[in-house]
């Protein structure tokens, strides 16, 4: 009796976790939201529990409860949770929330992502120390766990160039004039911990290492991590291209030619077949402006010269091509002497 009883309530509270943000179209529960999506680019889809095909993801919509979020090449997704925890799924994969409970009144959140291809990226801003408090993505092979960091998972497609390695297949540190190299084998997992603070534990085959942060480690199918290497610039190009696969800008994205449009007070049909954005007009060139149009002060004259004996009538504002009314009484520059007529004898 003791057993049923206990196994009834088990039952209802595992009933009652799964309800949390479970989505409309699974048992007619209400629609609870886990998340909202900050950055979408590219070709991203989700399918939901309980919707037959997959929808097209858009800026903003909402995160829910076991969620398969799908990302197709040169696409990628970023979405904040409400424990502020934030995940970035990379180009090519497919990441399942497979578990997510978040008590802040106890401290408390626990959170299974699965990737299934391809990579992605968490960052944890808030440490929980509520009991069974965790943060792990899993992929077929290893489980990779933190508390508070910012670290990469993803599953080799391919495998790496060959570096130092004797026998295909394996993964192992060699010496070659002094660095250590290795390979990445295909479908093995990766961890990569780029944050400054904060460890990542990586299990496979039974056996965990710890990642500290400005480092990584891989595991090839079923077999444990080798240590973890610090990552530098001839890191293989699986680890680089995780890395950087993950990347989401964070800077505004272009503006569209309508928000231009409208932000320089022009309408959008100014830019049709204009074949480039928009630009302010140019200030016109002094020298296509009009004499006529220039007004100036006039100022003592660069010559000295005898004062005028009578006030201008015209004011001084008036344009250059308007004549004074009044001629000046003294010239600027003397007269020459009038010339004087030669003497008979001289001209004899």
């Amino acid at each position: 009796m003791r057993f049923r009883l206990r196994y009834a309530v088990l039952l209802l509270g595992v009933v009652t976790t799964l309800a949390i943000g479970w989505p409309v179209g699974a048992q007619g529960l209400k629609q609870q939201a886990i998340g909202l999506y900050m950055a979408v680019i590219g070709k991203v889809t989700v399918a939901h529990v309980g919707q037959p095909v997959a929808v097209l993801v858009k800026l903003r919509e909402d995160v829910y409860f076991k969620d398969v979020i799908e990302t197709q090449a040169s696409s990628r997704a970023k979405a904040l949770f409400q424990d502020d925890s934030i995940l970035t799924v990379g180009e090519n994969s497919r990441v399942e929330v497979s578990e997510y409970i978040y008590d802040p009144a106890n401290n408390q959140r626990s959170t299974i992502l699965r990737l299934f291809q391809g990579k992605a990226r968490a960052l944890l801003g808030k440490l929980f120390a509520g009991r069974g408090s965790k943060f792990e993505i899993h992929t077929p092979t290893a489980v990779a766990t933190a508390r508070g960091t910012y670290f990469v998972v993803w599953i080799e497609q391919k495998a790496s160039q060959k570096m130092g390695m004797n026998e295909i297949g394996t993964v192992r540190s060699v010496s070659d004039q002094g660095l250590e190299v290795m390979e990445l084998q295909a479908g093995g997992t990766g961890v990569a911990n780029i944050g400054s603070s904060g460890d990542v534990a990586f299990t496979s085959g039974g056996q965990t290492v710890v990642v500290p942060p400005g480092s990584f480690a891989f595991a090839p199918p079923g077999m444990p991590p080798f240590a973890p290497v610090n990552i530098t610039s001839t890191a293989p190009a699986g680890v680089t291209g995780a890395i950087a696969g993950t990347e989401v800008p964070d800077v505004p994205q272009p503006e569209s030619p309508g928000q231009v449009a409208a932000t320089s007070g022009q309408g959008v049909e100014a830019l049709a077949g204009a074949g480039g954005p928009l630009v302010p007009p140019s200030p016109v060139p002094l020298s296509a402006t009009p004499l006529n149009d220039i007004y100036t002060i006039l100022t003592a004259p660069a010559v000295p010269t005898a004062p005028l004996n009578a006030p201008l009538t015209a004011p001084l504002t008036a344009p250059l091509t308007s004549p004074l009314t009044v001629p000046l009484t003294a010239p600027v520059v003397p007269p020459l002497p009038a010339p004087q007529a030669e003497c008979s004898s001289c001209a004899q």
